[in-house]
């Protein structure tokens, strides 16, 4: 039994580590994230990049602490949904909510 924890551990800290290693990624190379690069050069200048990885770098915080405290838990399904189905959740709605308030982070129109 208490091999298993510390297997659930093991793997949950992992997981919480490159989830944390990838946050502070975004957040220190904004331009790292998908389809940034991508985009028609006045598209780029149009959005404030620092705001949205400062966003989606915190929700991988956020699923990375939840996956880091999942072991603590006896109860299987808890263990489940805070390993796997909430950082994915917090992830995702970040995600849209970028898009759907995508207003919030665009750049001040500079005056003429």
């Amino acid at each position: 039994m208490e091999c298993e924890i510390f297997i659930k551990m093991c793997v949950a800290l992992f997981i919480a580590t490159i989830w944390t290693l990838i946050g502070v990624l975004i957040r220190n190379h904004p331009k790292t994230m998908a389809g940034y690069n991508t985009m028609p050069k006045q598209r780029r200048d149009e959005i404030d990049i620092k705001r949205i990885a400062v966003t989606i770098s915190n929700a991988m915080f956020i699923g990375a602490a939840s996956m880091a405290i999942s072991p603590l838990l006896r109860s299987k399904k808890l263990f489940c949904i805070l390993l796997v189905l909430l950082p994915v959740a917090i992830l995702i709605l970040s995600v849209l909510y970028v898009n759907i308030f995508a207003k919030r982070f665009r750049k001040p129109q500079q005056q003429k």
